[in-house]
């Protein structure tokens, strides 16, 4: 006579494991849902100064790097109406810097900062119907960096240094409210919203 408990419970793990991996999965989405507390994404995401963060899917407000084809990288800092070009600059700054050194790369250099506007979709279509939605509008600053070991351009920053003084800055200063006021009619108009 054969022993089949082993195979069964193998069997039985092989159901679980999904099962359990399911419920995980719609217990983050349910988190999602009700982190906000009848807040929207556009609520979670827009709703105050964007501070020193990674982008990501369900966070736009942060920083991401991606590769130019010259080499370089490109550096961009998206935020909030209500967080200004100047911040958006350190965060991007920073970012730049912080990934230098990780890379062990001694000195950068990058251009100067460029400011454009993302304006996020008012209207979408569910079985049909069309629905008003919040947009997400974003202040976008973007730069060009290179790296160097030996920093022999003028214009050189170190990155090291670079990093633990802008992330300081940037954990500790605040935005006044007339500040976000202004940064936030700002896109407000550049996103016709006005």
């Amino acid at each position: 006579m054969v022993d089949t408990s082993i195979s069964k419970l193998s069997v039985g793990l092989r159901v679980v494991r999904p099962i359990t991996a399911l419920l995980a999965a719609s217990g983050v989405v349910a988190a999602l849902g009700l982190g906000g507390c009848g807040s929207t994404l556009s609520d979670l995401t827009t709703a105050s100064v964007t501070d020193y963060q990674a982008a990501n899917l369900f966070a736009p407000a942060g920083y991401s790097i991606s590769q130019n084809t010259d080499g370089s990288l490109h550096v961009t800092a998206a935020g909030s109406p209500s967080t200004p070009s100047d911040r958006l600059t350190k965060i991007a700054m920073a970012a730049a810097a912080d990934y230098g050194d990780q890379q062990h790369q001694r000195t950068f250099t990058a251009t100067p900062p460029q400011t454009t506007f993302k304006c996020g979709k008012t209207k979408t279509t569910e079985k049909g119907k069309v629905i008003n939605i919040k947009p997400i509008d974003l202040r976008v600053v973007s730069i060009d960096v290179t790296y160097g070991r030996d920093g022999i351009a003028p214009a050189a920053r170190n990155s090291k240094e670079t990093a633990a003084q802008l992330k300081a800055e940037l954990a500790s200063e605040s935005v006044p409210p007339d500040v976000q006021a202004a940064a936030t009619q700002e896109v407000a108009q550049r996103c016709g919203r006005t």
